[in-house]
């Protein structure tokens, strides 16, 4: 049986139960960056007790949340992901247990480790880009030279197999999103996700956000252009934040109201490098040390708290599935108008489209997975 064969139907035995979970694991709190728009900026003074992240329990705890949650993603953060000195190891035991690893960082250590990281079957990498502009860009995160890093690194991991998505901040950094489309092809991206502005403190150990940024303090009418420049973007480069996840952020704006919710807590989660495990980066306090997690500790309410695009953006694509689970729920209560409703919920049609635009970076995922 072929991999993808295997992936998939690995994926699919998990409907009845609502699909697979996705793990944000901030390994380290250390960075070696110093965006403005981040409390992890190692200038800011923010982390005064540095942590990484035990690698020698890392088996465990994915072992546990893969058999208590279904989990099957897990996404590498940090801080800077790859100043932990077993980045490869732990991705590599993710691999080894059927949970695909992916990974976001600054770009500034890609060339020495992307050999490393190539082994492990990573399939997807994303870098953060700050601005079109290359200076801008450098001088945001005090590394001068890393788009040249990044450039050498993306044309390394095409022959590798692995596809480098720009993972790019909405903030005011971002003047002309027709002219960042073509920036980040000419640097060697496949694609680019945009993540939305922060400048509340999430209630979590995370750091990703600064409440005294004039880079994110943006206004709504701000923010509203900056999603039709997503669409530009999308003329130039495809992008990976589903447009069913657009429309939801500016009917928010607009006092419309998202039609989607959060599944963070159920079928997403955050672990910090303690091993503590939240429902989200942006939720008050954490479910529990990963080591007693149980299923009846997930959270199921719908929740429109915060526009975190990584939690927001994947529960619409997870919805469609996440209902299914919910028939089949009903089905076995013998609560059959419950199951049809669930199935019959309008959303679903959205979500089913969701994923259907990013079927090719799924199928990598599952293949490699």
């Amino acid at each position: 049986m072929t991999a993808t064969r295997s992936g998939l139907m690995d994926l699919l035995s998990l409907v009845p139960s609502g699909g697979p979970a996705i793990l944000n694991a901030s390994v380290t709190n250390l960075c070696n960056a110093t965006c403005d728009f981040c409390n992890f900026a190692h200038d800011k003074g923010f982390v005064t007790d540095r942590r990484s992240m035990d690698a020698t329990r890392f088996a465990e705890s994915l072992a546990l949340m893969k058999a208590q949650a279904n989990l099957r993603f897990v996404t590498f953060m940090g801080g800077e992901p790859l100043l932990h000195p077993r980045i490869a190891e732990m991705m590599q035991t993710a691999t080894d247990m059927g949970v695909q690893p992916t990974m976001v960082t600054n770009g500034w250590l890609l060339p020495g480790k992307l050999d490393a990281l190539a082994a492990t079957s990573i399939s997807t990498i994303f870098i953060s880009i700050d601005s079109e502009d290359a200076s801008a860009h450098e001088k945001n995160r005090g590394l001068k030279g890393v788009c040249e890093r990044i450039r050498e690194s993306n044309t390394r991991m095409a022959a590798l197999g692995i596809t480098p998505i720009a993972s790019v901040a909405m903030t005011r950094l971002v003047t002309d999103y027709r002219a960042l489309g073509h920036f980040l092809k000419e640097l060697g991206f496949a694609a680019v996700t945009f993540s939305y502005p922060r400048r509340a403190a999430l209630g979590s150990s995370s750091l990703v956000w600064s409440e005294d940024s004039d880079l994110v303090d943006m206004s709504n009418a701000e923010l509203l252009a900056a999603f039709d420049g997503v669409e530009q973007t999308r003329e130039v480069i495809p992008v990976h934040n589903p447009r069913q996840g657009i429309a939801d952020m500016r009917r928010r704006l607009t006092g419309e109201g998202e039609r989607f919710t959060c599944h963070a807590g159920y079928k997403y989660f955050y672990m910090d490098w303690n091993y503590d495990l939240w429902r989200c980066e942006d939720w008050k306090a954490p479910i529990c040390p990963v080591w007693d997690f149980t299923p009846d500790k997930m959270m199921r309410d719908p929740c429109q708290a915060c526009t975190t695009d990584c939690y927001r953006d994947a529960s619409i694509m997870l919805h469609f599935s996440v209902a299914l689970g919910d028939s089949f729920a009903r089905l076995k209560e013998g609560r059959i108008g419950a199951a049809l409703g669930a199935l019959a919920d309008k959303r679903n049609l959205g979500s089913i489209a969701a994923v259907i635009g990013h079927g090719k970076r799924l199928k990598g995922l599952v293949g490699a997975g």
